[in-house]
């Protein structure tokens, strides 16, 4: 069974891991052993730009989880060919488990997310750039790449990071555009990590649903706080 992980939340103590397909159809004992935890706090998934703690989340209709530094606690968000975010508060331990489609891009679940985790209890949610100067890291996960996620063009509009145009469609970076929100937010490119994989062109190691439609399956990406 093959978990992915990120090596800059790997070396600041994070235990966290981005499955392939092979891990999510056999099981996920593997994933909780890696993250030491019993279960993985999750959300029911809408494509939109709300946030819920962790202690609220059972239930909830959310695409990004925030827990806070202390004990262990999982967080993790479902995909299959949507970007997973996993950010980590390095100071306090806290993290955060975002589900970024391109509607939640549009929305600005990545910016909801990360004002969450950094902000909480300081009253500082409306600063421009609240991870400027904080000990915040990111990993993006593996999610559909610009070679094969086409939209229409109005689609392709409202994300930005067109890598070309295919008649009425255009291909879009929809990593590049999660990257770039993280940026605004304040985290320099050293802060940010890419796991590369392209869901829907590699078969064998992912699910994807714009490759399967509904017989698709999902991987959990996740990670635990730190004391």
């Amino acid at each position: 069974m093959t978990l992915l992980t990120s090596t800059l939340l790997e070396a600041a103590g994070f235990r966290h891991a981005f499955p392939t397909r092979e891990t999510a159809e056999a099981t996920d004992e593997a994933l909780l052993s890696a993250l030491g935890t019993a279960a993985v706090v999750q959300v029911r998934q809408v494509h939109g730009a709300r946030v819920v703690d962790a202690a609220e989340a059972r239930g909830a209709e959310a695409d990004a989880i925030v827990a806070p530094g202390g004990g262990t606690v999982a967080v993790g968000v479902r995909v299959a060919d949507c970007v997973p975010v996993l950010v980590a508060d390095e100071a306090s331990g806290g993290v955060a488990a975002i589900h970024a489609g391109w509607r939640g891009v549009v929305a600005g679940v990545v910016g909801a997310g990360v004002r969450r985790l950094v902000c909480a209890g300081d009253g500082e949610t409306a600063v421009a750039a609240p991870a400027a100067g904080r000990r915040v890291i990111a990993a993006i996960g593996p999610c559909i790449g610009p070679c094969c996620f086409e939209v229409g063009r109005e689609v392709a509009t409202q994300i930005g990071f067109v890598v070309r145009e295919a008649g009425d469609s255009a291909f879009v970076d929809l990593r590049a555009a999660v990257r770039a929100q993280l940026r605004a937010l304040g985290l320099d490119d050293a802060r940010i990590e890419d796991v590369p994989g392209c869901t829907k062109h590699e078969p064998a190691r992912f699910h994807s649903f714009r490759r399967d439609g509904a017989s698709s399956g999902r991987m959990l990406a996740a990670i635990a706080t730190r004391a």
